[in-house]
């Protein structure tokens, strides 16, 4: 990462909008000790959402990138992505919906493919679903989401006579921690753009009825990610005299979500938690 460069950045973006400093801390609710940080490379010790707040005071985009081992992480990441899109789409067809993987659409000018469509004629009712395995630009994927919402149904309505009474878009990420940690740092943006949660999302896949928009978390490769699997595979030699507690990436995400389903069962005419 090139820190100065990416401080001369905000600073021209800064300058060209004829914002001062303290203007700039005022929109993003931060101190001007932080802008000037970031315009001097000086930002190390900095959060991530501080950044996004700064770069959205400037009306700017930023994009956080990891590489490793050029084309070798691209590979890892399809990997993962089609592991995930095959398990979604066995349980949609379990659960008695026609599945169309990677439907492309293109209406004047918005064109793209839907990872999930997903029909159930019985209801009406039509499915999309984007699939993330990895979480890289929230605003971009919301907007993408966006378009499909408002384009698709129109689309199969004339190509495949679906009359959709019943729509819902969702977004689909594994169910770790780190995409948990991911979507807790921007709360706000997803609760507003997507306010249903796993709970809600899966009674509307046994159920569909109305409008709905929601994040669901799926469970993933027998509910660890890579990295977990990888980690649980290596021996660590506890200090001796004492146990060693299992390190908290390693706890079972799917038996959490099981917990969850069960507890919304035993409660099933309370409150619905995100």
């Amino acid at each position: 990462m090139d820190r100065v460069k990416i401080g001369i950045t905000f600073r021209a973006i800064r300058v060209e909008l004829r914002l001062r400093q303290a203007d700039v801390a005022a929109l993003a609710g931060v101190s001007q000790a932080s802008v000037s940080a970031i315009e001097r490379g000086k930002f190390g010790s900095l959060s991530i959402d501080t950044l996004d707040r700064i770069g959205q005071a400037l009306e700017a985009d930023l994009t956080l990138a990891l590489r490793w081992r050029g084309p070798k992480l691209a590979r890892l990441l399809d990997r993962r992505h089609a592991h995930l899109s095959n398990l979604v789409v066995a349980e949609l067809v379990a659960a008695g919906w026609e599945v169309c993987p990677e439907e492309t659409f293109n209406h004047f000018g918005d064109r793209g493919s839907v990872d999930v469509l997903a029909w159930r004629p019985e209801s009406a009712a039509l499915l999309i679903i984007e699939i993330k395995s990895e979480i890289v630009d929230i605003q971009d994927l919301l907007r993408a989401l966006d378009i499909k919402a408002r384009v698709v149904p129109g689309v199969v309505r004339r190509t495949r006579g679906w009359q959709a009474e019943h729509v819902a878009a969702v977004v689909v990420l594994p169910s770790n921690n780190a995409h948990r940690r991911a979507a807790a740092t921007h709360a706000a943006l997803l609760g507003a753009a997507l306010p249903a949660r796993t709970r809600e999302v899966r009674r509307w896949i046994a159920h569909p009825a109305g409008w709905l928009r929601g994040l669901w978390f799926f469970p993933y490769i027998n509910g660890q990610s890579t990295v977990e699997q990888t980690s649980a595979g290596r021996r660590v030699q506890a200090p001796r005299g004492r146990p060693s507690p299992a390190p908290p990436m390693l706890q079972d995400p799917l038996r959490a979500e099981n917990r969850a389903l069960e507890a919304a069962k035993s409660h099933r005419f309370g409150g619905d938690q995100p």
